[in-house]
This record gives structure tokens, sequence and C-alpha cells, in this order.
């Protein structure tokens, strides 16, 4: 009979995939290497992907930044130089991430705005919401809108 006061630790590196649940089965596969390179893979119910997505966003004491917090849609942010536009919100189907849809916008009035999506990380960087009281979203400080009261 094994020792049950002894534990085994096995390390196990995570091959940068997951397998979400198909048909009836209700298991996330998540594949893995062991130490010395043979094939591995963590089983997770629904209730523990969600756990653990959330552990995998690096979260730590000093993040001020809380769960429910995130960019919304129809939303103009701004930080570092960049605008984002957010027209929309989704879960990541593998992860159930939260991911931002929109566009961006780049320094100087003739850069173009261009496709993209933001995450969790993203959100964490202090976006500030410069979305237009008067014209919303639409209004950005480099569209013809700009000459709006609340740009000015």
């Amino acid at each position: 009979m094994p020792d049950m006061n002894t534990v085994t630790v096995t390390e196990l590196r995570w091959a940068k995939l997951v397998y979400p649940p198909v048909g009836d089965d209700t298991t996330t596969w998540v594949p893995c290497t062991t130490a010395d390179g043979r094939p591995a893979a963590l089983a997770l119910d629904d209730q523990e992907r969600v756990a653990l997505g959330s552990r995998l966003l690096h979260r730590t004491q000093q993040d001020t930044v809380v769960l429910d917090e995130f960019f919304k849609a129809e939303r103009l942010y701004f930080r570092a130089g960049v605008t984002f536009r957010c027209d929309g919100l989704a879960r990541h189907p593998h992860t159930t991430e939260q991911t931002a849809f929109g566009f961006e916008h780049h320094g100087s009035p003739q850069a173009p705005w261009a496709p993209t999506i933001r995450r969790q990380r993203s959100w964490q960087k202090g976006w500030q919401d410069i979305t237009c009281p008067e014209h919303g979203y639409t209004c950005t400080p480099f569209a013809p809108a700009a000459d709006c009261g609340a740009h000015r």
C-alpha cells in the first residue's frame, strides 16, 4: 500500500494548446509534456476551466483592475498615444477570456485606423475612457467632429 503522507509532484509544461469540450463530453483538455519530454494532459471540467482561466491572467495583489471591469462596447479609450475604439466584446471559445474587438489609431491624425483585439492584460495597463459625451465613440480627437466642445 502506498504511503499516504508522501506526495509526488510531476512537473508539467503547457504545450500552448487547449482543446475545448466536444459533443456530450464536458472535459477541456490541456496538452502538456513532462520534464523528460513525455506527453501528458490536464483534464478540466467547466468550473475548473473558468477558475484556471482567471488564474492564467497573472493577476497580482498590486493589480487594481477588478475582474468585472473591462472595455465596454461603443466606447473610446486612450493610452500611451494609442486610441482604441471598442466595437464589441466576446469570450474566447477555448479559454473563455473576455476579448474586445475594434479599431486602433496610433499617433498623428494622418495615421490609419487598423482592426485589433484587446484582452484582459491590455485592460490592466490603464486605458482612459475618452468617449465623447456629445457624440459617443464615433467622435474622436482626429475625426471631423473634433470641433465639438468635448475635444477643444
